[in-house]
């Protein structure tokens, strides 16, 4: 645990310097499961081609909610380690919409790591998931299809963003942009679970934090992470849309 905590701190042991000036980046904790680790290598990317002056660190332990999280004596250790920017919070991707004890745990887990990140000066950022390609097979009752889906787990993600004074990165809303814009590309943000992002399903969320983080458009992005150039725009403005309309 010590080597692994040791090896995420290792990327913030220095500051950015321009002439006589050091510039002190601006420090962004991810904290979520295979979601997040899903979309690590394009956010990495993005935010070290298209801006400057942020240092990112991520733990994501495959299957972890926030209530592990918040248990969590690596969680606890990292969260506490020193202080941060951002500290951006994604729950387990069927738990938050399903109601019951499911909902209030992820409430309270939200609640619980907003809480802690304040203390080290961050402003905390909710990472809204999106409802499965085709619905959730392990409870059809709740989620039948995706609509439904990304309706319960949204309408979870805002309400604990206003209960927490948090921000919400909404990556589920630019799913369902797409759901209803371009069904092709949207059907391609999967892998083949139909769960797990695909390589552009991580790079949608890319632009969204980009989007989001930086207060910087996702039209200005120039990379298109090996895609094609078409569905990269296409992806870029899905982003840019929702990260102007959504709030908080």
């Amino acid at each position: 645990m010590k080597t692994i905590l040791s090896s995420i701190l290792l990327a913030f042991s220095c500051s950015l310097s321009f002439g006589d000036k050091e510039i002190v980046p601006k420090t962004v904790l991810f904290l979520g499961n295979s979601y997040t680790a899903g979309s690590a290598h394009f956010i990495k990317e993005v935010f070290k081609r298209e801006t400057t002056g942020y240092q990112l660190a991520f733990l994501n332990p495959g299957g972890v909610d926030l209530k592990r999280h918040l248990t969590s004596e690596q969680t606890l250790r990292l969260l506490e380690s020193r202080r941060w920017d951002f500290v951006v919070l994604q729950g387990q991707s069927q738990k938050s919409g399903l109601g019951g004890k499911y909902t209030r745990e992820f409430q309270e887990a939200v609640a619980g790591l907003c809480k802690l990140s304040r203390k080290q000066g961050a402003k905390p950022c909710l990472y809204m998931t999106w409802g499965r390609r085709k619905g959730d097979r392990q409870n059809l009752e709740a989620y039948p299809d995706f609509l439904t889906m990304h309706q319960k787990i949204s309408d979870q993600y805002k309400l604990a963003a206003r209960a927490n004074d948090a921000s919400v990165a909404p990556v589920g809303q630019a799913f369902a942009h797409l759901h209803a814009t371009d069904k092709s590309i949207f059907s391609n943000l999967y892998k083949k679970d139909g769960s797990h992002p695909a390589p552009s399903g991580g790079y949608l969320a890319a632009c969204v934090f980009f989007g989001k983080i930086t207060r910087k458009s996702p039209l200005s992005i120039t990379w298109n992470a090996n895609l094609p150039p078409k569905t990269a725009i296409i992806l870029r403005e899905a982003a840019a849309k929702v990260v102007e309309t959504e709030t908080p």
